[in-house]
């Protein structure tokens, strides 16, 4: 086993199988040899139906971490969430069917340097290489790095995701993949790290690579219409990674300078020992398990405040079991808005508990006793724990969120939700609380926005992963036909005509705050809204009054009228029965 060192980085291998029983043992058992005492193998199983998570269990490693899609999602998708889930500072991804030379990992790592991404040849197994396969990288083209873009793009430069290595920086950059990607992710990486100018090229074989009739990769050209659809999308891509550039104008695209052992200094303020947490929930007609919930919490984390905004529906039974359950409840008179309550509940932690940390949480969100415990070693890890205001989890039911370039190579969540953040305590003094006024809906953006215009960094925990309802589900409608993928019927995610005009107005007139100081930010944010409005016109019931809602929310937010909706216009948008 190779020892791990101060001045080796921390590794993380990034493997992506299906139905890969057949070499998956073999492939393994080249890997583990050469990862050191806390370097990882992630693997990500795309729903197999043969035994290969079964094969991966009986290795029974503590270094091997294992997660499952629930539904096949496609190679570029299971390896987005195996890149998404490592924590190393070097990662390597790897094929399920190849097998490593002995000494590739120190024979890249030497190599690579402080470039954020070394690819190596490879060495055909099991088959004759076709006519992608006789292509070979050159070391002189490490610094052409124009012409290996144009080359990427016209497609006569090609790289091997199962032959690459790539820093957690550049990772910073490439994730999220592009929506509409669903093949050449390595290709895609390549374009990133040519663009960040810092690649290395190895002549060197340093892998196994087994070809067979199962290979993604095609053995000879395509036709035309789909080189041109391919071509066409990988220019798409040039344009996100653009942009993702851009915002980090300024910024050293290196591996930041950390002191490995930061994080094991006793007796310090950001000492995983030190640290207090108190729990903020606001609840309204709260579910019947989330006493139980609280009970884990309380048990897990510490203490634990339930809000009560004026639930109309909620028997007094409810909150004596989260009394029981070791819960403060308080009770607001009426429904005051989400952002009223997380305030009386964070106020009320602030004052009777005195908390490092505030964890805000939705009742109909959930998480695993190690939530806090990886979301802190994600603070250790950044080196620079005081610049950290709050820090998110990475993924949401196992789907990564969208994330952005921070300063110094620290992955940011694009826009955390308030359910599952982690808020330091003593930010409140310097930026304030929630806005009141914006009531519900696109609190937790305009907290955002204010958070980093005061310089903090809203850290992506990337072990963090937390289980939450994505609202009610409605039958995806096209011209009378009820949308379906075979026997799976699809669905709309559905908000109340009176939460899209929350939604709306309280989305622009954050925009309209915060476009100046933060504009690709506000871009990025308004895109995903409008996709989620087309969507909901679209596909979805009662658009009319959606409609009326939105043209409401977008005349209310340029007259800069805030607070609670206007009676008159809830009950118009009340959907009829």
């Amino acid at each position: 086993m190779e020892p791990s060192t101060p001045q080796r980085p921390r590794l993380s291998v990034a493997m992506a199988t299906y139905n890969g029983a057949q070499f998956i043992n073999e492939q393994i058992r080249s890997i583990l040899p050469q990862l050191g005492d806390h370097d990882e193998l992630v693997i990500v199983d795309d729903a197999s139906s043969d035994n290969t998570v079964e094969l991966v269990g009986a290795f029974a490693d503590s270094r091997i971490v294992l997660a499952r899609n629930e539904v096949n999602r496609g190679y570029v998708r299971t390896f987005e969430r195996a890149l998404a889930l490592a924590r190393g500072e070097v990662i390597f991804l790897s094929d399920q069917d190849d097998e490593w030379f002995p000494g590739r990992v120190e024979a890249m790592l030497s190599e690579m340097g402080d470039r954020l991404l070394v690819v190596s040849n490879w060495e055909p197994r099991g088959g004759a290489p076709g006519f992608f396969e006789r292509i070979r990288l050159r070391a002189r083209d490490s610094r052409h790095h124009l012409r290996n873009v144009v080359g990427i793009i016209v497609g006569y430069r090609l790289h091997w995701g199962c032959a690459m290595a790539v820093r957690r920086e550049l990772l910073d950059i490439a994730l999220p993949f592009p929506s509409w990607m669903d093949e050449s992710h390595d290709q895609y990486l390549a374009l990133a790290a040519n663009m960040a100018r810092s690649v290395r090229y190895m002549e060197a074989d340093t892998v196994w690579h087994r070809l067979h009739d199962r290979n993604l990769t095609p053995q000879k050209p395509r036709a035309l219409a789909k080189i041109l659809r391919a071509r066409v999308r990988l220019l798409g891509e040039l344009a996100v990674l653009g942009s993702r550039l851009a915002d980090r104008r300024g910024n050293q695209l290196t591996a930041p300078e950390r002191d490995p052992h930061l994080s094991d200094v006793p007796g310090g303020p950001e000492h995983g020992a030190q640290r207090r947490v108190a729990i903020v929930l606001s609840a309204f007609n709260p579910p019947d398990d989330l006493p139980a919930r609280v009970r884990d919490w309380t048990r897990w984390f510490g203490p634990v405040v339930v809000v009560d905004d004026g639930s109309p529906n909620a028997g007094p039974s409810v909150w004596a079991r989260l009394e029981e359950a070791g819960a403060t409840v308080l009770h607001n008179p009426r429904n005051m808005g989400i952002a009223h309550a997380l305030n009386v509940g964070i106020t009320h932690a602030r004052h009777t508990s005195h908390p490092d940390w505030v964890l805000t949480m939705d009742q109909d969100s959930a998480m695993d006793r190690d939530y806090l415990r990886h979301a802190f070693e994600a603070l250790d890890a950044t080196g620079e724990p005081r610049r950290i205001g709050m820090i998110a989890a990475a993924t949401q039911n196992g789907v990564a969120l969208k994330t952005m370039a921070g300063p110094r190579g620290i992955t940011e969540v694009l826009d955390p939700m308030q359910s599952g953040t982690l808020m330091r305590a003593d930010m409140f003094d310097d930026i304030g609380y929630l806005r009141e006024d914006h009531f519900i809906d696109s609190v937790d953006s305009e907290f955002n926005a204010r958070a980093r215009n005061h310089g903090y960094v809203l850290l992506a925990a990337p072990q963090c992963d937390l289980t939450h309802s994505l609202g009610a589900g409605r039958p995806m409608v096209i011209f009378g036909w009820r949308a379906h993928i075979g026997a799976k019927k699809l669905t709309v995610i559905y908000h109340a005509p009176f939460r899209v005009y929350y939604i709306t107005r309280n989305n622009i007139y954050t925009a309209t705050k915060y476009m100046w100081c933060q504009p690709v930010w506000v871009a990025r944010r308004m895109y995903m809204e409008l996709q989620s409005h087309v969507v909901r016109f679209a596909f979805g019931p009662n658009r009319r009054l959606l409609f009326i809602a939105m043209a409401h929310g977008v005349g209310d937010a340029l007259l800069h009228r805030t607070g609670p909706i206007p009676d008159s216009l809830a009950s118009r948008l009340r959907p009829p029965r």
